[in-house]
């Protein structure tokens, strides 16, 4: 019989592989044995020493409920949140930057100049935004592990709170803070499952681009920020819905149901407003098209969301469809299914607005209209978890 090798136990390793009672090769910020069964690679209280004569690395350790702990899910150690960061600014320059918006052009801005922007140390919002909206792209391409997830609402996290930072500090580059806003907000329009539940953080987050962008308009007007917007959000894109708009939607601010909230001039102006901007979204290229209607909605128009109030249900009925065709051809990041979010909506109405519907009802998936449903629990359902 061979005589066994001789090997020196160790005490450092990941948890992972002291569970199963394997040999880890103490690689970071992930061993070997980890990344190739894909799962989740945890460090303890100790950390594997380098042969150098280094100091010895931080301690890696599992996921903190403090937002403060910045990654903790990864490392306390500089060298390994140095490696995430490469790694995630890598995937962003290479394939995220390329899916925000179908023009070359603003591909262009996004994977050069924005990350340029982002390296200064006045910008953390703006990297964080960028490296939460990284791994929130990897995620998307491979859903089966929920490391990437993680990943990205820890740094969506700490964008949000170095945005609010940001927002009490005079000398806050305004350019940056804008972009990190608008990712911020697709960050939270791609994670949301469903609209009509889920639309309070990206609107005020909209709200915040809005309200930013006409604080600082004389810095933005003679900055690189005018140039930067157009080649970010070029108007020249064509058109992403051939059809016309809807006219029978106003219909509801006449003949509809329940005239008496239209005595109140604040919710007439509030339905009136939306449906005016739903349809400069509707031929509008495809970045106007997917967030004119939120960049321009009113406090008051919201709040008739959440009161699940008929008229306004219908108009969001009517930008679900929109977004059903728009999205047809669009980014990742806008991908849901608009169709059944309109089905929702029109199959809670009661019956006495089925006359406001019949449009809506012919643009629902074949078979949606005739199909018996049990509506309680479809509507409550929503479309799966946040990721």
């Amino acid at each position: 019989m061979a005589p066994m090798r001789p090997h020196q136990k160790t005490r450092t390793g990941c948890k992972t592989c002291k569970q199963r009672k394997v040999k880890c090769d103490e690689s970071l910020p992930f061993c070997n044995n980890c990344t190739k069964r894909d799962i989740e690679c945890v460090w303890g209280n100790t950390s594997p020493r380098p042969e150098s004569t280094t100091p010895e690395q931080s301690t890696i350790v599992a996921q903190s409920s403090s937002t403060e702990s910045s990654l903790s899910l990864w490392t306390r150690g500089e060298g390994s949140s140095e490696l995430l960061t490469l790694q995630l600014m890598h995937h962003y320059t290479t394939s995220t930057s390329y899916s925000f918006f179908p023009d070359p052009d603003a591909s262009a801005v996004w994977r050069t100049i924005i990350p340029q922007m982002a390296f200064d140390p006045r910008n953390r919002c703006l990297l964080q935004a960028i490296l939460a909206f990284s791994a929130l792209h990897i995620h998307r391409q491979n859903s089966t592990s929920s490391r990437y997830a993680e990943i990205a609402a820890d740094y969506y996290n700490q964008a949000k709170i170095s945005l609010r930072m940001a927002d009490a500090d005079e000398a806050a580059d305004i350019n940056a803070v804008l972009v990190a806003l608008t990712l911020v907000s697709q960050y939270e329009f791609a994670i949301s499952p469903t609209v009509i539940s889920h639309p309070r953080d990206w609107y005020h987050t909209m709200c915040e681009v809005r309200r930013n962008s006409l604080k600082n308009r004389t810095e933005i007007q003679y900055s690189v920020m005018q140039s930067l917007m157009a080649a970010i959000a070029p108007p020249l894109l064509p058109p992403s819905l051939n059809s016309l708009f809807p006219s029978t939607l106003s219909s509801i601010l006449n003949s509809a149901p329940d005239v008496e909230e239209l005595h109140d001039a604040s919710v007439r102006t509030a339905y009136e407003e939306s449906i005016y901007f739903l349809e400069q979204a509707w031929g509008a290229p495809f970045n106007k098209c997917v967030g004119l209607w939120w960049y321009m909605m009113s406090n008051t128009f919201l709040r008739l969301l959440e009161e699940a109030r008929p008229r306004a249900l219908i108009i969001l009925a009517h930008y679900c469809v929109m977004m059903k065709h728009a999205s047809e051809d669009g980014p990742w990041w806008v991908k849901k299914k608009w169709g059944d979010e309109a089905a929702k909506i029109v199959f809670t109405l009661d019956a006495q607005w089925t006359p406001c519907l019949g449009w809506l009802l012919s643009q629902l998936d074949p078979g949606l209209n005739s199909q018996v449903f049990d509506l309680a629990a479809w509507v409550h359902a929503g479309d799966g978890d946040h990721f």
